[in-house]
């Protein structure tokens, strides 16, 4: 499985939209930090028709609302943005298993508080089963938080060229490629284009030695 960092679709720095294949289909996760004047969410909200099948969305969206912290007591003006993103992508706010604060205080006079969120389809098999992991925070003032997303199982057979160690095959590729080495005419290099024409001739003899000897190998 390959992941690939999209920045084509949200080229923004507090934004990461990463890809990956899933038999014929092609996945999103997105991970988020908004900052205290949520420029983030507004980006959000003008490119998220640009993202197809997301998986999650998580991060810091450094939001404090009712909706998931019982401690607030109000609701944020941005929390329905947030919401219509989320609903944009066809994803719910999904609840830890073990609820808790997220983001720690560095001073007795603020509240630990919620700020750090998970959105997921809610027909995938890990919402509502992430965990938070206060333990292994360290140094850190949030909590790391687990996630498991149920992916489809599916076999796929991968072909790939390969040389035996020790084989007599790599004993061959690399008489070949000796002999292509000493073969190369270096008695007049006295340009750039010389030396680019020694390395073209020493890369098309690599590739003829191994086209030649290395075997087609299936992996399943």
């Amino acid at each position: 499985m390959r992941f690939s960092l999209r920045k084509d679709l949200i080229n923004y720095r507090d934004i990461n939209v990463i890809d990956f294949h899933n038999g014929q289909d092609v996945h999103f996760i997105i991970n988020v930090y908004s900052d205290s004047n949520q420029t983030t969410i507004q980006v959000l909200c003008n490119n998220t028709r640009n993202i197809g099948n997301t998986v999650v969305m998580t991060g810091d969206f450094n939001i404090r609302d009712n909706n998931w912290d019982p401690n607030v007591q109000y609701h944020s003006i941005h929390m329905k943005d947030l919401m219509s993103i989320a609903d944009s992508l066809d994803l719910e706010l999904a609840s830890p298993m073990n609820p808790g604060p997220i983001r720690f205080a560095d001073n007795q006079y603020n509240s630990n508080s919620i700020l750090d969120l998970v959105f997921m389809n809610p027909n995938n098999s890990g919402f509502n089963k992430h965990i938070l992991k206060p333990d292994i925070r360290l140094l850190s003032d949030h909590v790391p938080l687990i996630i498991d997303v149920g992916i489809k199982e599916e076999n796929i057979d991968l072909t790939f060229q390969a040389i035996k160690k020790d084989s007599e095959e790599e004993k061959a590729f690399i008489r070949d490629i000796i002999k292509g080495v000493r073969n190369i005419d270096t008695s007049n290099l006295v340009n750039l284009e010389d030396i680019q024409r020694c390395v073209t001739t020493l890369s098309a003899s690599v590739k003829n030695a191994w086209a030649i000897h290395s075997l087609v190998k299936k992996n399943h």
